[in-house]
């Protein structure tokens, strides 16, 4: 397979996606073995075409001549840079060398400092300020600055003939879809659970920006009938349930009955603990979803991160380790509070052999956050019958909060 196809989206829009299956943790750090794609776009119009985002710069070749397929690059007047992370802007000297010094780049003020500071380079660039214009071809673009989602000087292309929003990294996901659109046969479901991870990883940090910036859709009355963002599938048929997710997702909104249950254990004595809170919520209607570090199995973060947010609450269950959090367990609980941290409740479980810091340790770590502490339960390895009985009244205090 090629690892860059073209796509014609209406009779003067283009995709120009590349399929990196290669990648194997997202930014060096996430794990996402379903790889990636990098959507970039073209508009063709009378008076010349403007180029949406590149990408990254070990694909520059085959991207230039998937560009050539469509166009010849001197055509191209207009590059519009809607976010600087080098996974869309790698290959950015190569294209600029490719259409010539005539071509006028648009971004945010900060995109001109990063092009210098990533490629050495200072091109003719234009400074787009929040609702600015640009007129081609009988085209408008509106350029709005959505700052936070994820990077400063994120923004999105709004074009009112056609109703479509180029939304940068906004609306993407993880994955390498079969199809173009939503509607082409992928998975919906299976993407959305890609789209809530990359959500929670990429976006999570600066989550209650997603609603401060989506006011900008609403006083401007866009209602989009294209989506077209920079990773994942193209919105076409219901692009609200996109921006509605994210609007969810933001705000933590729960599916009724979802507990995420996530613990480590490295010779069972923990794991007996979580599978009392396990069962007992089963018992009472709720489907734990269920994460583990073990000698024999590793949950990824990124999973556990895209499950967050439309959880009820959580179960955070972990052996002691060297006087202190099982290590794997503080980076995790750290990604979470960093990324993933809701007005939720939690209930905190470890095992001890020879002192019981450990609890002491996670409060600590969750004074500060959002989450509500329902209770911090101990106990010195073997479980016995009260630790069994304080589990059970652990857990009924989750449920209480849950159910208000």
């Amino acid at each position: 397979m090629k690892p860059i196809i073209t796509h014609k989206i209406t009779d003067d829009f283009y995709l120009i996606r590349t399929i990196d299956h290669k990648l194997k943790y997202f930014e060096a750090l996430w794990d996402v073995p379903e790889g990636m794609v990098y959507n970039a776009y073209l508009l063709k119009t009378p008076e010349g075409a403007v180029l949406f985002d590149t990408t990254k710069a070990n694909f520059k070749e085959p991207f230039l001549e998937a560009l050539r397929s469509l166009i010849d690059p001197s055509e191209i007047k207009h590059l519009v840079i809607h976010h600087m992370e080098p996974d869309h802007s790698g290959a950015l000297p190569a294209v600029l060398e490719a259409i010539g010094d005539h071509v006028q780049l648009w971004g945010h003020k900060f995109s001109k400092r990063l092009i210098k500071s990533l490629y050495g380079l200072e091109p003719n660039f234009q400074a787009i300020k929040d609702g600015a214009t640009l007129e081609i071809g009988g085209k408008r673009l509106v350029f709005l600055s959505m700052p936070w989602l994820h990077w400063p000087e994120t923004m999105i292309t709004y074009i009112p003939d056609g109703d479509i929003i180029l939304g940068g990294d906004i609306f993407g996901s993880y994955g390498i879809p079969e199809g173009i659109f939503e509607d082409d046969g992928d998975d919906i479901t299976e993407f959305l659970h890609l789209a809530r991870e990359y959500f929670a990883s990429v976006i999570g940090h600066y989550k209650e920006y997603v609603g401060k910036n989506f006011l900008k859709l609403e006083n401007e009355a866009i209602v989009p009938k294209l989506i077209l963002p920079a990773h994942g599938l193209l919105w076409h048929k219901d692009p609200a349930k996109i921006v509605n997710a994210y609007a969810q997702w933001a705000m933590g909104k729960p599916e009724k009955g979802k507990v995420v249950v996530i613990y480590s254990s490295m010779y069972g004595y923990v794991e007996k603990a979580a599978q009392v809170a396990i069962e007992n919520l089963k018992e009472q209607g709720f489907h734990p979803e269920v994460f583990r570090f073990t000698d024999e199995h590793r949950d990824s973060v990124v999973d556990i991160l895209g499950e967050i947010p439309d959880c009820e609450a959580i179960v955070f269950a972990t052996a002691t380790y060297e006087s202190g959090v099982f290590p794997l367990m503080a980076h995790l609980l750290e990604e979470i509070l960093h990324k993933t941290a809701y007005n939720k409740p939690i209930l905190l479980l470890s095992v001890f052999g020879w002192a019981g810091m450990t609890g002491k340790q996670l409060t600590s770590m969750l004074e500060s956050s959002p989450f509500q502490l329902v209770d911090t339960i101990e106990f010195k390895g073997l479980l016995g019958t009260e630790d069994r009985e304080n589990i059970l009244v652990g857990v009924s205090k989750l449920t209480n909060a849950i159910n208000g």
